[in-house]
C-alpha cells in the first residue's frame, strides 16, 4: 500500500469511528435543546390560557378542549426545566467565591424587574391613569400584599378559592419557583453530589404523600395543586437528571434509566388521559418523569436527526427566550383588553364559536408575545446588563441563568 492510500484508508478509519461516537454534549455549553423545550412549555400554556372553554357546547369546540386543556401540563415541564437547570448552575458553580451572593443576585437581576415592576404597574399606576370603566384587577388589590412577598400559593390554598386572586392566580408557579430558589443554593452547597440525589428522592416521595394527605383529609385540591411542598416532585427530578449526568460516566450513566422512564410514564400517561383519572394526584409526578427523559433524549440526540432539528429550530427557541414574559402578561391582558377584544365578540362577529375562539388564540397569543418582547428590549435587558458583576466561573451557568 503506497502512502497516499495508507493515508486515505486512515483519515476514512477515524472518520468512521468519530461517526461511530455515540453524540454527547459537553457539560458547560449551551444546549439549545433547553430553550426549545421552554418554547414548547409556553405554547402549551399559551394555547391553554386563551383556547380552553371549560363548556364549550359545540362537538368541534369540544374536540378542541380535549386537545387545549393539555396544556396545562407546560407548567410541569417549566419546572422540570427549572430543576435541571437551577441545580446545574449551583453545583457547577460550588466551589467558587461568592456563591450565594452571585446566584442569588443573577437571579435577582432576571426576576425581580418585571415581576414587581408588573405589580407596580398594575396596583399603582393603572388606577390613576385608567378611564375605561372599572379598573382592572381591583378584585385583587386588597390581597396584593401576598403577591409582594411570594405567597400567592399559600393564599389560594388555605382560602380553598382558586379565583381569589383574579388575573394573578397564575403567579402561584412563580411563587413555587422563588421557594425553590430560596431554599436549594444551601442545599447544594452543604450536600455531596450523592446526597443531593437522595434529597431529591425524598422530595418526590414526599410530594407524592403530601398531595395524598390534602385529598384524603381536606380534598383540598387547590393546596395539591399549589403549594410548594405538593409541587416539588417536578423540581426534585429535572434537579436528579442534572446531578445524574455530572457523574463520573456522564449522560451514558443515565440512559437506561431515562428509557425506562420514557416507556413507563407514556404508558401511565395514555392510562390517565384514557381514564381522566388524576390517580391521587401521581399524574403531577407521571408527567414530571416524561418531562424528565424527554429533556434527556433532547439533549442526546444529534442535531442531524428529526428531534435534534427541533431542539436548534428558531420558532421554539424565540419563544423560550421570551417565555417568562409571556406567562406572566398572559392573564393580565385579559382583563386589560376585553372592552376591545374578547372570545364572545369574536364569535358573535365571525358567527362561529369555534371561528371566534380561534381568533381570540391567535390574537391574544399575538399580543403577549409583542408585549414580552417590548418588556424585554426596552426594560429587562437594562438590568441583565448587571449580571456581568455577577458571573458564575462556568460557562453553562452564564449561559442557563441567561434563560431561566
Amino acid at each position: 500500500m503506497d502512502l497516499e492510500s495508507k493515508s486515505v484508508s486512515e483519515k476514512s478509519r477515524g472518520h468512521d469511528q468519530l461517526a461511530a461516537q455515540p453524540y454527547e454534549p459537553r457539560i458547560g455549553t449551551h444546549i439549545p435543546a433547553l430553550d426549545a423545550l421552554r418554547g414548547m412549555a409556553i405554547l402549551l400554556v399559551t394555547v391553554y390560557r386563551f383556547g380552553y372553554a371549560r363548556e364549550d357546547p359545540v362537538s368541534m369546540g369540544k374536540l378542541a378542549d380535549a386537545a387545549l386543556s393539555l396544556g396545562e401540563r407546560g407548567v410541569d415541564l417549566f419546572f422540570v426545566l427549572s430543576g435541571f437547570l437551577i441545580t446545574g448552575i449551583l453545583f457547577d458553580a460550588k466551589a467558587a467565591p461568592h456563591y450565594f451572593r452571585d446566584f442569588y443576585m443573577r437571579r435577582t437581576l432576571r426576576i425581580f424587574p418585571r415581576y414587581f415592576g408588573v405589580l407596580f404597574f398594575s396596583f399603582v399606576l393603572l388606577p390613576v391613569f385608567w378611564r375605561q370603566g372599572d379598573v382592572p384587577f381591583a378584585e385583587t388589590a386588597p390581597y396584593q400584599l401576598w403577591l409582594w412577598c411570594y405567597g400567592t400559593n399559600i393564599l389560594l390554598a388555605w382560602e380553598h378559592n382558586w379565583e381569589l386572586l383574579g388575573s394573578f392566580n397564575h403567579f402561584w408557579s412563580l411563587a413555587v419557583e422563588e421557594h425553590f430558589y430560596l431554599v436549594w443554593p444551601l442545599v447544594i452547597f452543604l450536600c455531596s453530589r450523592r446526597s443531593t440525589m437522595a434529597v431529591c428522592v425524598a422530595g418526590i416521595l414526599i410530594a407524592i404523600g403530601l398531595r395524598v394527605y390534602f385529598l384524603v383529609a381536606s380534598a383540598n385540591y387547590i393546596a395539591v395543586e399549589v403549594l410548594t411542598p405538593c409541587r416539588i416532585d417536578a423540581l426534585a427530578i429535572g434537579a436528579l437528571l442534572a446531578l445524574a449526568i455530572r457523574g463520573p460516566q456522564g449522560f451514558r450513566a443515565v440512559l437506561p434509566w431515562a428509557a425506562v422512564a420514557v416507556v413507563v410514564s407514556t404508558l401511565l400517561l395514555a392510562i390517565v388521559l384514557i381514564t381522566k383519572s388524576g390517580c391521587w394526584a401521581l399524574s403531577y409526578t407521571i408527567y414530571a418523569a416524561f418531562f424528565g427523559s424527554l429533556i434527556y433524549f433532547c439533549i442526546l440526540t444529534p442535531p442531524d436527526t428529526l428531534l435534534g432539528r427541533f431542539a436548534n429550530s428558531a420558532i421554539p427557541r424565540f419563544f423560550g427566550k421570551y417565555s417568562y414574559g409571556m406567562y406572566v402578561f398572559q392573564n393580565l391582558l385579559i382583563p386589560i383588553l376585553a372592552p376591545w377584544f374578547s372570545p364572545v365578540g369574536l364569535a358573535q362577529s365571525f358567527d362561529s364559536n369555534f371561528v371566534g375562539r380561534l381568533a381570540y388564540l391567535l390574537g391574544m397569543s399575538a399580543a403577549t408575545t409583542t408585549v414580552a418582547l417590548l418588556s424585554w428590549h426596552l426594560y429587562e435587558k437594562h438590568f441583565l446588563k448587571l449580571k456581568v458583576y455577577f458571573e458564575a466561573p462556568h460557562a453553562l451557568a452564564k449561559t442557563a441563568a441567561s434563560t431561566t
